[in-house]
């Protein structure tokens, strides 16, 4: 009776945080959009050239994590009503999202290979800034 009581608990918790994993991974792509706009119009009306490159790079990356949120809810959901339709759901949204982020890891290390320093720098300069690393930004 008690295990019973338990996974309708969590039934229930799980159903709140799926549409919470679900907003996370949208709003990380549509924060990054309006960021990319804004960053893109500066650019557009600033004298110099514009690096789209850089502003492309920024963009898939964050499509590849609000994808991976997406994914994340997905398999939620399957966990809460797992039926032989739901699995199968599952199965095909995960192909087809696994097949775009495969798509987007290719464009990013295409533009990795077109900007060359530049896109390795804006990585290690996002993943300083991600993990707080201040000292190993400011040696270079």
């Amino acid at each position: 009776m008690s295990n019973i009581v338990i996974q309708m608990w969590l039934t229930q918790i799980i159903r709140y945080i799926i549409p919470l994993v679900e907003a996370c991974g949208a709003l990380v792509i549509i924060l990054e959009v309006a960021r990319t706009i804004i960053r893109y119009l500066y650019q557009f009306f600033k004298p110099g050239e514009a690096q789209i490159a850089r502003l492309r790079l920024h963009l898939g990356q964050s499509m590849v994590v609000g994808l991976e949120f997406q994914v994340a809810a997905d398999i939620l959901k399957t966990a809460v009503s797992p039926t032989w339709e739901d699995i199968l759901r599952l199965a095909a949204l995960i192909a087809l999202r696994t097949i775009l982020n495969y798509l987007l890891e290719y464009e990013l290390k295409a533009l990795n290979a077109q900007c060359g320093p530049l896109a390795t720098a804006i990585l290690n300069h996002e993943a300083d800034k991600s993990t707080g690393d201040v000292n190993h930004g400011a040696a270079r």
